[in-house]
């Protein structure tokens, strides 16, 4: 019996192993199919928000979601002013320009394929550079990686997506699309800081009118940020410079102004000396929209309790808890006082503009009032 199981063990020791082998994973495979589609056509634009002396517009790509949004899209100036002061309106002077239009919007392009097609609809013109060194023939061929400028050449504004621009990629087998959606600025927002916040250090959290008029700017808004004094008594100045052109030559005629401590002061000057412009009026000048935080007349050290001039809506955020510089109602207006809010109750002057509460509440009702396009 012992020899039978000895046998038994040998034999079994003896057959080939019935382990299974693993079918190598075919990695080559799908390399493969990766550098097919490595080789197709693709398309893409990048716009950017407008330039502006205070913002890095480089940093303000607009989301590839909202590309096509008629709203939230890339926003474009009317170019209907006069930069180079040659007597011609810039959206009519083809000439090379000296200097750089800061009225033209930049758009990337990039892509893979063999050919590539640019074309347009609506009151657009295309150059090569914002100096309008040459012009972009609407439907020819690009090289992908180029940097175009996008001019708005009317005074008639936008309507949906009139105004589009179509990239085409192709590699001779297949094709790849990608568009851009324009609205024309209608609306001009400024935002004016209090004594000392200085507008080029937009990104402090501490300046916070800074940081509303940057999220507006990111919205699709022609956002504006001014130092208070900006703005001289008369409401002339910089600002007012800016609403003024924006409306008689850019065809803007909704407005929104707001303000922080001297900043709030400076925007009731500014709101006077504007309303004291019979041109503007005519040119269908309209203050949509206006707000203070803790608003202290230019230049001294009571609260500014005077309502914006023709101010349409005006909001009054202000603080009792400091003793020197707090704010107080202004007639006729919605007047908050964050003290007796659940969430501002401990809020001083040199905190109250820079609560993301108060913050959101002056953004979206401005965007309740102005719209877009």
């Amino acid at each position: 019996m012992l020899g039978i199981l000895r046998r038994v063990a040998q034999a079994a020791k003896s057959r080939p192993s019935r382990k299974k082998v693993r079918t190598p994973h075919r990695g080559l495979q799908c390399e493969r199919l990766e550098s097919r589609a490595m080789l197709a056509a693709v398309a893409d634009l990048t716009a950017f928000r407008p330039v502006h002396t205070q913002l890095n517009y480089l940093l303000y790509p607009v989301a590839e979601s909202v590309e096509e949004d008629t709203k939230q899209g890339p926003g474009i100036r009317v170019n209907g002013d006069d930069d180079n002061a040659n007597g011609v309106r810039d959206f009519l002077d083809s000439s090379p320009l000296t200097a750089a239009d800061r009225d033209l919007i930049r758009v990337n392009t990039s892509g893979s394929g063999t050919s590539f097609n640019l074309s347009w609809t609506g009151n657009l013109a295309v150059w090569k550079s914002d100096t309008k060194s040459a012009p972009v023939a609407n439907g020819g061929s690009i090289v992908a990686g180029d940097t175009v400028w996008v001019e708005y050449t009317s005074d008639t504004h936008t309507v949906g997506n009139s105004a589009t621009m179509t990239f085409v990629a192709s590699d001779g087998i297949a094709t790849a699309t990608d568009r851009l959606v324009f609205h024309s600025f209608q609306s001009i927002v400024v935002a004016i800081g209090g004594n000392t916040q200085d507008p080029t250090k937009v990104g402090d959290p501490n300046l916070g009118t800074f940081t509303m008029g940057r999220t507006l700017y990111t919205k699709g808004y022609d956002a504006y940020l001014f130092a208070h004094d900006q703005i001289q008594s008369t409401g002339r100045g910089a600002a007012y410079d800016e609403v003024v052109n924006a409306v008689l030559k850019r065809n803007v005629d909704n407005v929104a102004i707001f303000g922080y401590s001297w900043g709030g002061g400076a925007t009731y000057e500014l709101s006077v000396g504007l309303a004291a412009n019979a041109s503007l009026a005519t040119a269908g000048y309209k203050l949509q929209y206006t707000a203070y935080v803790d608003a202290i007349r230019h230049g001294s050290i009571t609260a500014e309790t005077r309502k914006p001039a023709s101010t349409a809506l005006h909001d009054n955020y202000f603080q009792r808890r400091d003793l020197l510089l707090r704010g107080s109602s202004v007639t006729g207006a919605n007047n908050v006082n964050v003290n007796k809010t659940t969430w501002g109750s401990s809020l001083v002057h040199g905190t109250i503009d820079d609560h993301p509460t108060l913050q959101t509440l002056i953004v979206d009702k401005l965007i309740t009032r102005l719209a877009l396009a």
